[in-house]
């Protein structure tokens, strides 16, 4: 069977479960939009959710608490009843709910007052991603109760799913599953954890066979990795969906330090930005066979289109558990001091918004910074892909590059340790020093990035 015939058949299947990989972008490109609808949302409902004893904590990569002697975890779909003091939420909505803040804060609040509990409740991450079918709105709520004494270490959880990395893939394959649970797991390691690891599923399919044989892929991994398996119930909408609800705990503090962030440090990137786009051009280039000539008129050969994705999709399966003991060996023991010389000062990973989070975290620091490069997983391919309007902003990934700010005079010492771990590091700016999160970008920027919503958010130097 030929390149072409499988394409379009493997396309007729996902549009049978109701997915148009045509009309959405893969990976973390689902995300409901955080500028657009996100945002403003949470801004809307705030306050009406304090006065219900309930808080939203500020955006953050995953939920961290202090951990505690006991810890009781629960999830609920669609709300119900529970006496917890943290929640974590994945919402999934149609098109229509996603594109409208009003509609999509309403759905908040319905879903968030749902969950009944006699504690004050803080929602402590929450991860938002839209689906084509109607009918396909869910919220999966992972409940913590904490009791018991202190312990002197932190629990991070977090959540985060997909619906498909690669198109051409069939949708039960365990590359698929290996993507969605490694991206979960970067944000816990993002904070350098990786102690007690415990992968509790989110999957939904439209059918009874797929739903079984992705869960016996989640064995498959955890099996791989050494990590612990928790079964729970499922949402049941029919709509493809693969992620995990991730708890892990670390003996050391985390890399939150925003108030410590100065004009002594640089910004490390574990590697390169944008493993969505090789795929996403892979995936027009089937569709529309006349951008195969229009690439290779720009020197691009499918082909080599074809290795990067390849190349990217084996970066994305692989659980970033290396660059989290790199990170928790630069923190301070729980309980001890930020030294700016020894430890480092923040950490987020580029997934969904791309280089946007370098923005958002600019302006949780309270400091200006200059980008001096942006590195990507093919500058040829990502170019043409964003100057052809196949995708918008071609520095997104999935289980993407982890991005860290550390004074300058250890930015050699984390390059080393990054690259024995078989990682290719660089530094990609610096802070210029307090501010209010303003980010100036190279001019090549608007090369990667046609977002109007996102462009906008960057101070762009001639």
């Amino acid at each position: 069977m030929d390149i072409f015939t499988k394409f379009r058949e493997n396309l007729e299947v996902y549009k049978s479960m109701g997915l148009n990989p045509l009309s959405l972008a893969t990976g973390c490109a689902v995300k409901v939009d955080l500028i657009d609808t996100v945002y403003p949302a949470l801004e809307k409902i705030r306050k009406i959710l304090e006065e219900r004893n309930i808080t939203i904590l500020p955006r953050e990569d995953a939920d961290i608490f202090v951990s505690r002697e006991r810890i009781e975890m629960k999830r609920l779909i669609n709300g119900g009843e529970f006496d917890a003091d943290r929640a974590i939420s994945l919402i999934q909505v149609n098109q229509e709910t996603a594109g409208n803040p009003d509609a999509f804060s309403q759905f908040l609040v319905r879903v968030y007052t749902s969950i009944k509990t006699s504690r004050k409740l803080t929602i402590g991450k929450g991860h938002s991603i839209v689906t084509t079918k109607k009918d396909g709105e869910v919220a999966v709520l992972d409940l913590f109760r904490l009791e018991g004494r202190e312990e002197k270490s932190y629990t991070v959880a977090n959540n985060d799913t997909i619906q498909i990395v690669d198109p051409l893939d069939n949708p039960g394959s365990q590359v698929q599953v290996d993507v969605a649970i490694s991206n979960s797991l970067n944000d816990l390691f993002t904070k350098g954890v990786f102690q007690d690891l415990t992968v509790v599923p989110v999957v939904d399919a439209p059918n009874i066979e797929l739903k079984k044989k992705l869960l016996s892929n989640y064995e498959n991994y955890v099996k791989k990795y050494g990590m612990n398996l928790r079964d729970d119930i499922q949402p049941s909408v029919g709509t493809l969906m693969m992620g995990a609800t991730v708890v892990g705990k670390s003996n050391h503090e985390l890399p939150t330090f925003y108030e410590k962030v100065s004009e002594n440090m640089v910004i490390i990137t574990t590697r390169f930005f944008g493993e969505l786009t090789p795929i996403n051009v892979h995936l027009w280039s089937l569709a529309v066979p006349e951008l195969i000539e229009m690439m290779e008129n720009r020197g691009i050969s499918f082909s080599k289109v074809e290795k990067v994705k390849s190349e990217a999709l084996e970066i994305m399966r692989r659980p970033n558990i290396h660059v989290a003991k790199v990170i928790y060996s630069y923190l301070p023991e729980f309980g001890k001091s930020f030294d700016e010389r020894s430890h480092i000062a923040m950490t987020t990973d580029v997934t969904g918004p791309g280089i946007f989070v370098i923005k958002e975290f600019a302006e949780k620091a309270r400091v200006d910074v200059e980008l001096t490069s942006i590195p990507v997983v093919d500058r040829d391919i990502c170019e043409f892909a964003t100057e052809n309007f196949i995708i918008p902003n071609s520095t997104i990934g999935t289980n993407g590059a982890i991005v860290m700010f550390a004074d300058k005079r250890i930015a050699d010492n984390i390059m080393e340790d990054l690259t024995k771990v078989g990682e290719k590091p660089e530094i990609i700016g610096y802070v210029k020093g307090k501010g209010n999160g303003s980010v100036y970008a190279p001019k090549d920027v608007m090369k990667l990035i046609r977002r109007d919503n996102v462009l906008k958010q960057f101070k762009i130097k001639e």
